[in-house]
């Protein structure tokens, strides 16, 4: 798990340099929608890595809820 928390903290950098990029291009909503994803993208890595290396049982539990939503709305999920 510690390997994957390491990927998409990768790609986490790589999507805030696209935030940045669509905000000096004067691209609003994709600035905006790109940003909301490091946001989230952040918080949930923050919660990964609480799970993972504290046994933090709220953490599990919030992950576990996290998966259930992103299963349930899968495809219908708006992309940036």
């Amino acid at each position: 798990m510690e390997k994957q928390i390491g990927h998409l903290r990768n790609e986490l950098l790589s999507v805030r340099q696209d935030a940045v990029a669509a905000h000096i291009a004067g691209d609003k909503g994709k600035a905006e929608c790109l940003t909301g994803k490091v946001v989230g993208m952040k918080s949930i890595l923050d919660v990964a890595e609480r799970a993972m290396r504290r046994s933090d049982r709220e953490a599990v539990g919030e992950l576990e809820g996290v998966e259930r939503v992103i299963r349930a709305l899968g495809p219908a999920i708006p992309r940036c």
